[in-house]
This record gives C-alpha cells, structure tokens and sequence, in this order.
C-alpha cells in the first residue's frame, strides 16, 4: 500500500469512529481530528485525552497528553491504584519538552479493516475510562 492508501484509510477510520463517538460517548466534545490522532477534551487547559494510529508500527494509542510537569508529578502519585483501576501498567513518559504522556497501546493495523470495529471500541473504551480515572484526579489539582 502506498502512503496515499493509508491517509485515506485514516480518514475513513477516524470517520467511523466519529459516528460511534457521537452515538454512544455523549460527555464527550471532540475536535475535529487530523490524519493520525484524534483528541478529546479532559476539563483542563493542561491536559487532554489523544487517541492515536500508528501505521508504520502497527499500534494504536489512548493516552493523556500534559502540558503540566507538576500535573504530571501529582497524577504520578496516584500510579499505583490508577494502573491498579486499569488493570495493568500504563505507560508513563515525562518528557524534557513541552508534553508528557501517559499511554495505553494495543496491536492494530490500520490496513486490516476487518480489525476496526475492535479497534474502534478499543479506542473509545479507554478513552472513557481514561476520563473516568484521570478527570476526577485532574479537577483536584
């Protein structure tokens, strides 16, 4: 497949999985995604919620993205009885530059369509519980 394939693929993706959100995820305003990652509100201006494709490796992503390293300290406080509330270990990335991120990832190869509606519910799925977890912690900062 070329590069033009997978923008179109990403398109279409991000398309469909727009109409689930706005179907069955109503607490949630999103913006209008671009062609690898679609972005949710998380009730901070430090703060939102990515849902990501990579399709160079294969996997897609659901992470919180911080503008805030003290935000990204205190929530770091919290990682034992978070990843305890998830059910597994999350990723957690305080970087040198502006973001930080706390990641969940998963298999997916955007090529395989058959694999979308799964992917899709995967997104969305720990996209609201990545809001559940993090919005309450986030409003007490």
């Amino acid at each position: 497949m070329t590069k033009i394939d997978v923008k179109s693929l990403q398109s279409q993706y991000w398309k469909k999985l727009t109409g689930e959100l706005i179907d069955n995820y109503p607490k949630f305003k999103p913006r209008r995604p671009d062609r690898n990652a679609y972005y949710l509100p998380l009730g901070s201006r430090f703060a939102h919620i990515s849902m990501k494709i990579n399709s160079i490796k294969n996997i897609q992503e659901c992470k919180i993205v911080m503008t805030n390293k003290g935000l990204f300290d205190y929530l770091k406080e919290y990682q034992e009885q978070i990843e305890y509330d998830f059910g597994f270990p999350l990723d957690w990335d305080k970087k040198t530059g502006v973001e930080s991120h706390i990641t969940i990832f998963n298999e997916f190869n955007i090529r395989n369509e058959d694999e979308w509606d799964m992917a899709i519910k995967w997104h969305l799925d720990n996209a609201s519980k990545l809001h559940l977890i993090f919005s309450a912690l986030i409003d007490k900062y």
